[in-house]
């Protein structure tokens, strides 16, 4: 069943695309439009029919992608899962080769081209072969534009519409032309109108044609791309629309080459048709940049929603932090409600509060010797306590505590008339007991006795 859709929709592709390019070649013949025998005018009409043809091959591809397309339906593959990489090679594989099938439909317009060209002419030896290359290059440019066509509405609606265009105002010069009893092959120019009597601009541009080519494109480009933008379709897709149709045009004109003249209306359309591209794609941008049917009013919903989502979330977390420090306190409250103050450990007697060493002979005065910290700066004798001790006490005291430190090793001095130095740290003397003094002859005043 799936072979079977594919094979339909390949003919199909095939037949519209023949029968759209020998629909429109055929009218190009009949209005006078495309000419290839050789006339007064002959480079005029030469440079208009080699674009009419190019633009006839591209469009004639596209239109027959396009039908296939929208004729297949249900018979159009859909993938299981369109976001895997299996389905969207599936989807651009059908896309391709519908193309493809429309392009070889096209190919019935290189011999209805090149049969009728080969008259010989004085600019160009073999006029056929030139008649053919550029039906096949409005061929390859159609198979290119086809495959987006199929993969946005909007630029499917771009082409048709502005094929609608060139062919109403086409058909209007050539009847503007005959009421006139002119000559009808070089009345229809592909895309623009040939103002009489108008304003150029240094020689080169026809200032009216220029503009209604621009406003055209522009407004074309805004309202194809418009149902498919209001409808939600893909953005890009909308947005580079505009472009498409003013793009076959000015493709057709770069190929052409017309040659350089003064107020020339092929030079005209040649220098603005790039201009009329960009015309084509603002009109496009901005219905993207509206966006679809109540684009804004849900932007503006959602974000609204965010806004109350973001202040209900910081609203919840910050009860829940204050519910935490509450049952927090609660809980160091109730633990301090049942906690009881510990006893201090009873000190066991027989131990003696500090290990302070004590002077043989010494007697204590003051407790506050024991209560001293093992660790002091300096035993208790030194910040202030009173002690009582005999002379034998102090002198054990001195020979037991105080060590003789050896007395430094001074270097002489080496230069002459320089003074010695005295040690940082002067080294303690020696203790020496003296002898007790012998008595002398004379008596010893007694205290509180008066001298004899």
């Amino acid at each position: 069943m799936a072979a079977r859709s594919w094979a339909t929709s390949i003919f199909t592709a095939i037949g519209v695309a023949a029968g759209a390019g020998a629909a429109q070649l055929g009218l190009g013949y009949g209005l006078g439009i495309i000419s290839w025998q050789p006339t007064g005018d002959s480079a005029t009409v030469w440079v208009s029919s080699l674009a009419w043809v190019t633009w006839l091959a591209a469009s004639s591809t596209v239109i027959g992608a396009i039908c296939a397309d929208r004729l297949a339906g249900a018979g159009t593959p859909v993938p299981a899962d369109p976001d895997s990489f299996g389905g969207q090679a599936l989807v651009a594989a059908w896309r391709v080769v519908i193309a493809l099938a429309a392009a070889v439909g096209s190919l019935i317009i290189v011999p209805l081209v090149a049969i009728p060209a080969r008259t010989p002419r004085p600019d160009n030896a073999a006029p056929y072969f030139t008649a053919g290359g550029y039906a096949i290059a409005g061929l390859i440019l159609g198979l290119l534009v086809a495959v987006g066509a199929l993969a946005a509405r909007a630029i499917a609606a771009n082409i048709i519409a502005s094929s609608a265009w060139l062919w109403t105002l086409a058909v209007v010069a050539v009847a503007d032309v005959v009421r006139a009893d002119g000559s009808t092959a070089t009345s229809a120019q592909l895309g623009t109108w040939q103002f009489t009597d108008a304003t150029w601009v240094r020689g080169m541009v026809n200032l009216p044609s220029a503009l209604l080519m621009l406003l055209i494109a522009l407004v074309i480009g805004a309202l194809a791309a418009w149902p498919a933008g209001r409808r939600g379709d893909n953005r890009v897709g909308v947005a580079i629309s505009g472009l498409t149709g003013p793009l076959l045009v000015a493709i057709a004109y770069l190929l052409a080459v017309p040659a350089l003249g003064e107020h020339d209306q092929h030079m005209s359309a040649f220098v603005i048709a790039p201009y009329a591209v960009l015309a084509g794609l603002a009109g496009s941008v901005i219905v993207s940049a509206i966006g679809p049917r109540g684009y804004h009013a849900q932007n503006r919903a959602a974000r609204r929603a965010a806004a109350d989502d973001r202040d209900t979330r910081s609203a919840s977390e910050y009860s829940d932090w204050a519910a935490a420090l509450a049952e927090a306190d609660a809980a160091e409250s109730r633990r301090g409600d049942h906690e009881e103050e510990p006893e201090p450990l009873p000190i066991p007697t027989g131990v003696p509060k500090s290990r302070e060493p004590v002077v043989v002979g010494a007697v204590e005065l003051d407790s506050g010797a024991v209560d001293m910290e093992a660790d002091a700066y300096a035993p208790s004798r030194a910040y202030g306590h009173t002690y009582s001790s005999s002379p034998v006490a102090n002198r054990a005291y001195a020979e037991d505590t105080v060590e003789e430190e050896p007395a430094p090793r001074l270097n002489p001095p080496t230069a002459t008339g320089t003074a010695s130095v005295a040690p940082l740290w002067p080294s303690a003397e020696p203790v020496t007991e003296e002898a007790p003094a012998k008595p002398s002859g004379r008596a010893k005043r007694g205290r509180g006795k008066p001298a004899e």
